[in-house]
This record gives C-alpha cells, sequence and structure tokens, in this order.
C-alpha cells in the first residue's frame, strides 16, 4: 500500500477518478487521502483500493474488477486497512445499510442503483460520490455507535 506507483491504465482511471470525483466531498466531509493499494489480489484478478481517513472513522472507495463493481464503505478508525469485500472484521459497512436499519425501504435505497448497462468509472464514481453525500450521516453516526455484529442483532 502508499502512493499510486503508475500501473494499468484502468487503475490510474479509477484513481484519478476518485480523487476528482469523489474526494473533493471526502474533504469537505472532513477526511483526507489516507492510502491507496492498486495491488489487491482477487483471486488471480487484481483489484484496487483508496482509504480516507477523517478523526473518527475511515471510508475506502474500492474497485472490484471480480465483481465489476466500484463502491464505499464506512469503518471506525480501528478497522485493520483491508480491501471491503475481503473484510472478516465485519467493521467495514456498505453506508446503506446503516439507513435500511433505521427505517429507509430498501425501495428506495435501490433508486440509487445506475440505469445504465455498461455505466463507466467515472460514472460508477458518480453514483458512490452522490451515495455517499445521502448516506454519510446515518452510516457515519451508526458506525461510531457500533461495537460489533451484535449491533446489527439490536433495533434502532
Amino acid at each position: 500500500m502508499g502512493a499510486y506507483p503508475g500501473g494499468a491504465e484502468m487503475t490510474q482511471e479509477f484513481l484519478v477518478g476518485v480523487r476528482s470525483i469523489v474526494e473533493p466531498l471526502l474533504i469537505d466531509l472532513g477526511f483526507q487521502l489516507d492510502e491507496f493499494d492498486d495491488d489487491v489480489d482477487e483471486w488471480g484478478r487484481k483489484g484496487s483500493v483508496v482509504f480516507f481517513r477523517s478523526k473518527d472513522c475511515r471510508i475506502q472507495i474500492y474497485d472490484s474488477t471480480r465483481d465489476g463493481s466500484i463502491n464505499c464503505m464506512i469503518a471506525a478508525l480501528d478497522a485493520p486497512k483491508v480491501f471491503g469485500p475481503h473484510d472478516q472484521s465485519g467493521k467495514w459497512q456498505y453506508l446503506p445499510r446503516f439507513a435500511i436499519r433505521q427505517g429507509v425501504p430498501l425501495e428506495e435505497i435501490r433508486k440509487d442503483n445506475l440505469n445504465v448497462d455498461f455505466p463507466t468509472t467515472s460514472q460508477l464514481l458518480e453514483s458512490v460520490r452522490e451515495r455517499i453525500q445521502k448516506y454519510f450521516s446515518i452510516a457515519h453516526e451508526g458506525i461510531l455507535e457500533m461495537g460489533g455484529p451484535e449491533y446489527w442483532k439490536s433495533s434502532p
């Protein structure tokens, strides 16, 4: 992990897109770039992840070539810096999950999905930015309250 060392065109497009599309919002929310890993092993394919850190939590934006998805997750500061889909700790969570826990209907969450057959990296990152903008507040509050897996078994 560390600074972007150069590499595949898609990886560079992903990092440039994260920095130009998502990072300005994260800076406004009190985050700063923490680390970048463009060599995540996804069972023979390469994924990428960019970690951001604030005073009390982390956000990661990841590109899973295996799943064909670009997404984001939130965690407390003590969460391991691990590629979200590989997280075994249960500390990395998708932001909309906290909205669902607060009663937002799943149909409402699904409205956030892109209605494009073959979205570009930029379109996917714009969707991630919109999701962060929409759900950060509730996810931030939830991640600070979350003590472990039992959080999901209790009521809000």
